[in-house]
């Protein structure tokens, strides 16, 4: 396992969630910089109090941990995660900018 799968692991993961709820908390009518760190905010305490509960993460959090550099991937995945979260909402800024509010 190296750094580069694990923070596409994360960024894979991070983007998935926002995806999966950026519709349900973004109005694109009417939202704000505000609104979207908020959203992040919440992806990411999503992932990491939720996501990281179900059985397949423990297996990949088990490869991590069995690793020597195990800090360094860890770091590298919540890396990604933020990444995918925050390219989610740059492609929802970028599709809805008459509703933008900057």
């Amino acid at each position: 396992m190296n750094k580069k799968d694990v923070y596409d692991q994360g960024y894979n993961t991070g983007y998935d969630i926002a995806n999966e709820n950026i519709l349900t908390d973004l109005n694109p009518e009417n939202f704000s910089e505000e609104n979207s760190d908020k959203f992040i905010s919440d992806c990411a305490e999503y992932e990491s109090d939720g996501y990281r509960q179900c059985s397949p993460f423990e297996f990949f959090a088990h490869d991590i941990n069995e690793c020597f550099n195990s800090e360094g991937l860890w770091e590298s995945y919540d890396q990604g995660v933020y990444k995918g979260i925050c390219k989610r909402v740059k492609e929802f800024k970028k599709d809805n900018k008459s509703g933008y509010r900057g």
